[in-house]
């Protein structure tokens, strides 16, 4: 599904990952702790990339992209659109740290500092409504479902990937939420948010 990773690209992108997991600010990371943490020289990591910026810029998308590729290998093996759903919102419950990383992609997309712009820079030059990971997940799935039917126009098909990604993106962050840690508080959110994600998808197909 994505292009082959180097080793030494693949040291970089997880040991970004791992310092952010442990609590490190991203936007004073340097080259040097990042090297560090991957075993190789700095002098190696200018051979691969600009700089720090690209290098965590890189590292965020890169694990957006196998997060999303082991989602989806799951979703295929699900027979229901609410099932699928469901799938994704237990995977963002056992893969805590990992989601947090996409999400704070996410939050960086609205910052302005120099991560943030070569993060934009990146989404930009791969075209984000057709390649980035998690939208492009979400497309995937909605085709999947659609085999065999009309499918709706470019319009709809955007506004329901981004509404779907608004929904599980939200329950991602009530995650976080010390008022919703029960089994049956969760296990209830996820029932709204699959069935609403159903409902919608099903009304847009009556429009077609």
């Amino acid at each position: 599904m994505n292009k082959e990773y180097l080793p030494k690209e693949k040291a970089i992108y997880h040991a970004v990952l791992a310092l952010f997991e442990e609590g490190a600010d991203i936007n004073n990371l340097t080259v040097a702790e990042i090297t560090g943490r991957a075993g190789i020289g700095k002098g190696t990591a200018y051979e691969y990339f600009s700089g720090k910026e690209e290098m965590i810029a890189k590292a965020f998308f890169y694990n957006g992209e196998m997060v999303c590729e082991q989602l989806y290998e799951g979703i295929c093996k699900k027979s229901s659109l609410y099932d699928k759903i469901n799938y994704v919102l237990l995977e963002m419950e056992r893969q805590i740290p990992r989601m947090d990383c996409i999400f704070r992609l996410l939050h960086m997309l609205s910052e302005n500092s120099s991560v943030s712009r070569w993060i934009r820079e990146l989404l930009k030059e791969k075209k984000i409504a057709e390649e980035a990971p998690a939208s492009g997940m979400i497309r995937k799935v909605l085709l999947d479902e659609l085999k065999g039917k009309k499918i709706p126009s470019e319009e709809t098909m955007t506004y329901l990937v981004f509404s779907i990604y608004s929904r599980v993106f939200c329950y991602g962050m009530m995650l976080k939420n010390e008022k919703y840690q029960s089994a049956e508080q969760r296990e209830n959110i996820r029932d709204l948010v699959c069935q609403g994600v159903c409902r919608e998808v099903e009304e847009a197909l009556c429009r077609i």
